[in-house]
């Protein structure tokens, strides 16, 4: 009897113990809809003047368990869906295949509502900390060789024999000689410093933000994968741009005219004209792959006519090396977003860095449903965790280091 009392013990203490830990993750560790850890965050970034550094201490770092929940939350307050519009890029396969069906948008409202109610809200009455601003940017790109807006790839800056990628394989690629004469002789950046620069987002709560006036009181404007512009959305996003990013998998879908063949420049400097003369970024240098899409936009509009010369030009990969070993040190992800990246280049060039439209979230703080985009919807990619991004972002805006504005602007 003694034995047999002992065995029911142990197995009933095994098994409330289990329960407990489930529970315990479950609850959590969890974000509905993107199976991504969320706690209020306990990291702080400690300011040490005398030292020449920034400490990032994250407090939670690891991943959860990878545990689904159910999206039948309920509230009163929900926006009604409204009629589903047609995306600018849904002609194309390629971002056609990311739009979710309505069903599967609905669910994923539903989850991130429940989701925003545990994302902290940013420090109110943001100051700027010029001490902490200057050790960041250190930190983030320590080579002197970079500093001064230096951190693009010139004439001067690489040889015809090859450039070194920044991926693990650190490939070497061919320059042809084309696209090397069309490299900046030195950074058009070198040595200026703007006071104070917008960094717009792609993200769904930018519309009806109304944050066009300030984004477009800013002396230098970034955005990213040729976003939509024009009156529909000016009052939200304005027009200013002085720099658009391309990914190079957009160009492949969107410019490429068929397999093995050239670039459609009829059709991407229509696209570009939207951004007049601003600086066309590449992210070029990501993988051989990368490189041989980026150079074929480089040299096709290098043959266009001189009313459509765009400025190409590609960060220097040890620059984008540094910057990603970074956030991976304090983001469990694959690699950063493109968003994460520029935002943090514009710190090397920029006095005080405003960003708009970071927000992962398909609700926003007022159960106001979203869509990822502020010009259509899809299902966020895998490859990067946007939420944790967003936290890193909140941390960096806490301690006046960059501004996140993730509300409706005055």
């Amino acid at each position: 009897m003694t034995n047999h009392h002992h065995r029911y013990c142990a197995l009933l203490l095994v098994t409330v113990s289990s329960v407990l830990i489930m529970l315990y993750y479950t609850s959590v560790h969890v974000i509905p809809g993107d199976h991504l850890p969320w706690k209020p965050p306990e990291s702080r970034i400690y300011m040490h003047t005398n030292r020449s550094s920034i400490e990032v201490e994250e407090a939670d770092n690891q991943l959860g368990s990878n545990v689904s929940t159910s999206g039948g939350l309920t509230n009163s307050s929900v926006e009604k869906p409204k009629e589903r519009e047609t995306s600018p890029l849904q002609k194309f396969h390629y971002y056609a295949r990311q739009i979710p069906e309505e069903s599967v948008a609905e669910k994923k409202f539903l989850a991130d509502q429940a989701a925003v109610q545990s994302v902290p809200t940013e420090a109110p009455g943001w100051v700027y900390n010029k001490t902490g601003a200057d050790l960041f940017r250190k930190r983030l790109v320590g080579d002197s060789r970079f500093a001064n807006g230096n951190f693009l790839v010139t004439q001067q800056t690489v040889n015809k024999s090859g450039l070194m990628t920044h991926s693990e394989n650190h490939d070497n690629i061919t320059v042809p000689e084309k696209v090397f004469n069309g490299f900046p002789k030195e950074s058009p950046f070198k040595n200026k410093h703007f006071n104070t620069c917008s960094v717009v987002g792609n993200g769904g709560i930018l519309k009806g933000s109304g944050c066009g006036k300030e984004i477009d009181a800013s002396e230098f404007v970034f955005r990213f994968n040729m976003a939509p512009m024009g009156d529909k959305y000016s009052r939200d996003i304005v027009n200013k741009t002085n720099l658009i990013t391309i990914n190079p998998s957009m160009i492949d879908y969107r410019y490429t005219k068929g397999k093995g063949k050239g670039i459609d420049v009829k059709s991407l400097t229509h696209d570009l004209s939207a951004y007049r003369d601003s600086y066309l970024w590449i992210w070029a240098l990501l993988s051989q792959s990368n490189a041989r899409s980026a150079f074929k936009v480089q040299e096709a509009l290098q043959g266009a006519s001189a009313r459509n010369q765009v400025n190409v030009i590609f960060p220097y990969p040890l620059v984008t090396g540094a910057i990603i070993s970074f956030w991976k040190k304090h983001i469990s992800a694959q690699r950063p977003s493109s968003g994460l990246l520029l935002a943090s280049l514009a710190t090397q060039m920029c006095e005080e860095v405003r960003l708009y439209g970071f927000w992962p979230f398909h609700a926003d703080r007022n159960n106001r449903r979203l869509t990822q985009h502020y010009y259509g919807n899809a299902l966020p990619t895998k490859v990067h965790k946007i939420p944790l991004e967003l936290r890193q972002l909140q941390i960096l805006h806490n301690n006046g280091i960059v501004r996140l504005t993730t509300h409706p602007c005055q």
